[in-house]
This record gives C-alpha cells, structure tokens and sequence, in this order.
C-alpha cells in the first residue's frame, strides 16, 4: 500500500507540473512569433526607402518617411526587450520545473505569465499597427 500511494504522489506531481510545461511552450511559440516578426520589420524597411530613393521626397513625405522609421526603431526595441523578458520567463519555469517541493501552480508562476502575455499582446498590437501603416503609406506613394 506504501508503493502505491508514492506512485500516486509521483504522478500527482507530474499531473501538477503540465502547466509548467504549458506556459514554456507558450512562451516557445512566441519566441518564434517575434523572431518572424523580426524579419519582416527590415524588409518593410527597405521596401520603402527603395521607393524614397526613387522619388524626390516633399518635405510631408519625408516627416512621415522619418516617423515610420522611428516607429520601427521603437518596434524593433521592444522585441528585443520582448525576446529578454521570454528568457527570464523560461528560466524562472525552468528553476520551479526542477524544484520539485515548489507549487507549480503559485501566484508568482502565473503572476509573471500573465503580465508577458498582457506585454506580448502590446507589442503583438503595435507591430499590426506599425506593418499597416507602412503598407498604408506605401499605398499613397
């Protein structure tokens, strides 16, 4: 009776630890999210100062030209501090993964899940945002 109630124990533990392992695949796929995002933003990029050189910009042209690209700069900032705060997060599921007397389902656990996903949905929203006005702006060129 003593080897069954410490294999229930066992896979109680295992049962508790998949949401661990669900949050480090969450974060996995958004990993792969932003780095595909990361190559679309120097395409943009160069798509449009291809077609700035081409053309004598107006001086309404080039303020917009000049704040897209800052945008871009800002974006590209953000995913790079986006892709840092990622690793914390892997690290911090990792450490409490092996941590076998932890509560895998603490508040801190799901406390630092929540505010990335709130974090990655901002970033997620202003790449939208940023990627259409490029377009947009391409558009009336």
């Amino acid at each position: 009776m003593h080897i069954c109630s410490i294999a229930c124990h066992i896979q109680n533990l295992a049962m508790n630890y998949n949401i661990l392992d669900l949050f480090m695949k969450e974060n996995d796929a958004w990993e792969d999210m932003i780095s595909r995002q990361k190559v679309e933003l120097p395409l943009l990029d160069k798509m449009i100062t291809g077609i700035m050189e081409e053309m004598k910009m107006k001086d309404h042209s080039k303020r917009v030209f000049t704040h897209l690209r800052q945008e871009m700069e800002v974006q590209e900032k953000q995913m790079e501090d986006l892709e840092r705060e990622l690793q914390k997060q892997q690290d911090f599921l990792e450490r409490q993964r092996r941590q076998l007397g932890e509560d895998p389902y603490s508040i801190n656990t799901f406390f630092s899940q929540k505010i990335l996903r709130e974090r990655i949905k901002d970033v997620e929203k202003n790449f939208v945002e940023l990627k259409c006005n490029y377009l947009n702006y391409i558009a009336t060129i």
